[in-house]
């Protein structure tokens, strides 16, 4: 009888596996919760992990074991698959991974995905940059992008503090937009969408950057039939000229207000690496039903501040966005187009205001702070590519730690939010949320502004800076109704000016120098 027993369990190992694990997975669905620090504790062999360091660039997964544990469960997940992952980050000191729970189990989830990406965010002193893109980027109501963060242990080493992301996968197609049965192009540098003509080899062999290869408009579902047919008829689209049947044609392949949308909150978080400036890390989805593209941006831990050009994106202007010396037409010739334009600055001062204003942002990034500080704190390869200390992490989000951060994050927001705002005003936009009251100067400015006093009782005017230091009163003159302030001496950055009537009632503006 025991021989008996034993052979069965023998030849249904794997299957017996699969069940439990996927019965025990049912007890817990707090993977994406942000309610505990969770670890994931990986268990690799020896040889395996040295193959894997060894063959950076391979995207070969070796079977490995995992726990998951947030202090209430732990569940096991036995043959899981393992790999490095990323592109410039596999040849970094903190690498980056993925997960697959369904390689060596075909269709085996956990929690209900089956992959998921450890980001080891090695070029962010703070870690938490791309995981707050997120956070805005749900809160603005696009496609949801899970994520959560977590302590990475690989054979009982502590690896470091993670950003976990679910994969976008065909999961998460049925999950944010109701159906996954289209086409799903991931789109890395040099993707363009300039119309290359008709034949749908020439998309297929632009060439990605990435140091794994492959194509840069890459199709991620449906690779069997590999048609790119809707990719080719987008791209044609683009080329056409602007006339009547335009905004006719363009939205029968394109969602544009979902363009428009994730646009704007690239350019409000300071996503660069993106479409507009750097024709990379977007996705592009061809929804069935409809059979209009949705424009999806991902890969966010260059935000907020983090720069490798030399460029302020704190305050770099609206219409100055997208890359001058090359082709973006997904930009160019969509805002061409007056109402599609006048709808995006709209979009724009929706977000700069309900979504990257500093006041709702800042206590969420100070949870962030105090809920991870203990695990970057012991996060030995957090310091090992930059030399990032637990100083830096904590300056990180509120000032200027080397080079290519620098800027904090909260003065970013500030930075950003103003000057936003300020342009969105020169250029007369009526806010969806009444009209408000507007500061009628220029900015950004470069050496003075002239501010007119919109009311007749104004009072008074105080210019201090960021730290809050005073730098000017200036009084009202009978007889005139501008005042100049001369900025010329002064260091670029973030001032606030407050304007006091003679009730001692105020209003604030912020300025952005140049």
């Amino acid at each position: 009888m025991k021989n008996l027993l034993a052979l069965f369990l023998k030849k249904h190992f794997l299957f017996l596996v699969f069940l439990f694990s996927s019965f025990s997975s049912c007890f817990s669905q707090s993977l994406f919760s942000d309610s505990a620090l969770a670890s994931v504790k990986v268990w690799i062999g020896a040889d395996s992990l040295e193959w894997l360091y060894s063959n950076p660039v391979s995207n070969q997964y070796l079977k490995a074991d995992m726990v998951y544990e947030n202090g209430l469960v732990s569940d096991t997940m036995r043959n899981i698959g393992f790999r490095l992952r990323g592109n410039t980050s596999r040849f970094s000191k903190k690498k980056s991974f993925k997960i697959s729970f369904n390689t060596f189990l075909p269709g085996r989830r956990y929690q209900g995905v089956k992959k998921l990406n450890l980001n080891g965010q090695h070029n962010d002193p703070t870690m938490v940059r791309e995981k707050f893109f997120y956070q805005l980027w749900n809160k603005a109501g696009m496609p949801a992008r899970r994520t959560v963060f977590v302590k990475l242990y690989v054979n009982n080493r502590y690896m470091g503090l993670y950003t976990a992301l679910e994969e976008m996968d065909k999961d998460w197609l049925q999950r944010t937009m109701g159906n996954n049965a289209g086409n799903l192009y991931k789109c890395t540098y040099p993707a363009n969408l300039v119309y290359l003509g008709p034949d749908q080899d020439a998309y297929k062999a632009v060439q990605t950057s990435a140091v794994t290869g492959g194509r840069a408009y890459s199709l991620e579902t449906n690779e069997a039939e590999d048609d790119y047919a809707g990719l080719v008829q987008l791209c044609a689209r683009l080329k056409d000229p602007v006339t009547a049947s335009f905004p006719q044609n363009m939205e029968a392949i394109l969602d544009v207000n979902v363009f428009l949308k994730a646009l704007a909150l690239e350019i409000s978080c300071g996503h660069w690496d993106d479409y507009a400036f750097n024709k990379n890390n977007y996705f592009l989805y061809q929804n069935p039903g409809t059979g209009r593209f949705h424009f999806i941006s991902y890969d966010a831990d260059n935000t907020f501040g983090v720069d490798w050009s030399g460029i302020n994106w704190s305050t770099r202007t609206l219409s100055k966005w997208i890359n001058p010396s090359q082709s973006r037409p997904l930009v160019t010739k969509i805002l061409s187009y007056q109402p599609y334009y006048q709808r995006f600055l709209q979009i724009t001062d929706s977000i700069n205001r309900h979504i990257i204003n500093p006041d709702s942002c800042f206590s969420w990034l100070d949870w962030a702070q105090s809920h991870i500080q203990a695990a970057a704190a012991a996060d030995s390869f957090r310091t090992l590519d930059y030399g990032y200390s637990l100083q830096d992490f904590n300056a990180g989000f509120t000032e200027a730690v080397d080079n290519h951060t620098p800027i904090g994050i909260k003065p970013f927001l500030q930075n950003r939010f103003g000057a936003t705002q300020n342009q969105l005003n020169i250029l007369g936009v009526q806010s969806s949320q009444g009209s408000g009251t507007r500061p009628p100067y220029p900015n950004p400015f470069r050496n003075h502004v002239l501010v007119p006093f919109p009311e007749q009782d104004l009072d008074v005017l105080r210019l201090v800076d960021f730290s809050g230091r005073e730098i000017e009163a200036r009084y009202r003159n009978a007889g005139h109704n501008t005042l100049l302030f001369d900025f010329g001496l002064l260091p670029k950055g973030i001032y606030r000016l407050t304007i006091f009537n003679k009730q001692g009632e105020m209003t604030s503006y912020s300025l952005s120098s140049e």
